[in-house]
């Protein structure tokens, strides 16, 4: 085992136990006084969290990313073919969106509108459609050994 793995199973303990604690303050930490619905504490607090290991990733996969090009210029085609088959799902996920806003009974947030209703749809159906494509990437590797 390298340094460098040794310490990459730290980080990914760490950052496992801080999720932990944040899932615990979740569950267990009690609800908002007063609220229409039954609302966790730190809900926020978790949301945050899941924010910032989300801007993480996608910030070292970007800095992995472009160094992979400056160092194998010879496969920046398949990489840019990679980036645009990303930006055609995202393209057709955000045509599938809806900007309606809901009826939503005791809400009073600002969030009901149109951009983030958007936004929010681009996002979901963005994680369905990579779901599916997974899943049947999967099927046919797995069906095709069974012809092979």
């Amino acid at each position: 085992m390298t340094k460098l793995t040794r310490y990459l199973n730290i980080l990914q303990y760490l950052l496992l136990a801080v999720t932990l604690v944040f899932a615990g303050l979740y569950y267990f930490g009690g609800e908002v006084v007063g609220a229409a619905h039954t609302t966790p504490i730190y809900t926020d607090s978790f949301l945050n969290w899941g924010k910032l290991l989300v801007i993480i990733t996608a910030g070292i996969s970007l800095i992995f990313e472009v160094l992979h090009l400056i160092f194998n210029p010879k496969n920046a085609i398949r990489t840019l073919i990679s980036i645009g088959i990303i930006f055609v799902i995202v393209f057709v996920a955000f045509g599938m969106s809806d900007a309606t806003p809901m009826n939503l009974i005791g809400y009073e947030g600002s969030d009901n509108v149109p951009s983030m209703l958007t936004m929010a749809g681009t996002f979901l159906y963005t994680t369905y459609l990579l779901f599916g494509i997974a899943f049947t990437a999967i099927l046919y590797t797995e069906l095709s050994r069974l012809f092979k």
